[in-house]
């Protein structure tokens, strides 16, 4: 059978699925798959299965026809939540499947949904039982950008297309932009000011800046007159508070968003509001990037963690400074701490670096920018770090 072999498919609507049912930064990387699908059948009607956290960031996106829940912690838990599943796929009588990443339990419904085309990567024992369109894959050789793997797989569908040129994309209702606009104007921002947002926390899938770092930017922002916006979500409360207690009499002049009980579409539409982006390597700073905001992000030199493979996926490299330390680390999969002669080897991107970053942002932006703005904090943290 030919790889072309969905196109010859009879004139009912061609029922495509695509399984992206991970993390929050891990779909909007896959958002170029489903752009890239809708262009090569567009009379085909598209859904996608994730997590609830991140539906309301598709929906309303023109390449994506339905969005289907994925409930591993209930609806879809134990074996009951398997046959659940089955049915869910089976009801929509897909014809093809593409699964970003595998998961057995998703795979093998699948194939017992009888869903005619599935598409996945060969990485598993049961990807090789349950996918018949694979593609050999091993990302933690960290080849190529984890938008590009993803997009790799469409190969099977006799699709092709040029790394970096689809962007990721995310959608969230003009309601909820109006409403932040609202709320950070209640906290003092004026539309059209200068606004840095600072995302500090995340998941612990990379090494992060130092908290202490994040603790000596904020401040030096706020000494120079930016309004800074400070973001966390439902697992970042604490560091949050540590910041904002760390900054004495300053962090009055903070803005802060809580995002413990919102959704990612809520964080979304503050962030829409930002001029720059500083964050590590995390759903957020993904976010910042679909929405085309310049980022400021920190990056360890461990393979598997790496921005070769999770950095921001961008046309224009110009939109995103990533700050890696320059040692040789040689670790594939995690950091070996105290037995390694650099560590902490995050600490040698200083915040003078990463204050040099946001200002050269807001100038190539032609945000008010004053040249000379920042450089006694440039001059502060150069000499606090000398120490």
């Amino acid at each position: 059978m030919s790889t072309s072999a969905p196109e010859r498919e009879s004139a009912r609507t061609l029922r495509i699925l695509v399984v992206r049912a991970d993390r929050i930064g891990d779909v909007i990387l896959s958002t170029p798959v489903f752009e890239v699908i809708k262009r090569h059948y567009p009379n085909s009607k598209l859904t996608v299965l994730v997590q609830a956290a991140v539906a309301p960031l598709l929906q309303g996106l023109s390449c994506v026809d339905e969005v289907m829940i994925y409930d591993p912690q209930g609806r879809h838990a134990g074996i009951g939540g398997f046959f659940r599943l089955l049915r869910d796929v089976r009801v929509k009588r897909f014809r093809i499947a593409v699964v970003l990443q595998s998961h057995w339990k998703i795979a093998l419904a699948t194939l017992l949904g009888q869903v005619r085309y599935r598409v996945g990567p060969l990485s598993k024992l049961h990807s090789f039982l349950f996918f018949n369109r694979g593609i050999r894959q091993k990302r933690s050789q960290v080849e190529m950008h984890e938008a590009d793997y993803n997009l790799q797989l469409l190969r099977k569908l006799g699709i092709r297309v040029g790394a970096r040129n689809i962007p990721t994309a995310v959608q969230f209702s003009e309601e909820l932009r109006t409403q932040a606009r609202t709320d950070l104007e209640a906290k003092g921002w004026k539309p059209g000011e200068i606004l840095v947002a600072v995302h500090p926390g995340m998941g612990g899938s990379a090494l992060n800046w130092p908290e202490t770092h994040y603790m000596d930017l904020v401040r030096a922002l706020l000494r120079d007159g930016r309004r800074v916006l400070m973001t966390g979500g439902a697992g970042d409360a604490e560091i949050v508070s540590r910041i904002m207690e760390s900054l004495g009499p300053l962090k009055e002049k903070l803005l802060c968003y809580d995002g413990t009980a919102r959704g990612i579409d809520s964080l979304a539409a503050y962030l829409s509001w930002a001029d720059v982006v500083v964050a590590p390597s995390t759903g957020p700073l993904h976010l910042a990037v679909a929405l085309k905001k310049p980022v400021v992000t920190f990056y360890p030199p461990i393979r598997v963690q790496s921005a070769l493979r999770w950095g921001p996926y961008l046309r224009e490299e110009k939109n995103a400074s990533i700050l890696v330390p320059e040692v040789y680390c040689g670790e594939d999969f995690k950091c070996r701490g105290n037995l390694c002669n650099y560590f902490p080897c995050m600490k040698s991107i200083t915040v003078a670096e990463a204050l040099e970053k946001v200002n050269s942002h807001l100038a190539a932006a032609g945000s008010n920018y004053d040249p000379n703005h920042g450089e006694k904090s440039k001059v502060e943290m150069a000499e606090r770090q000398s120490v």
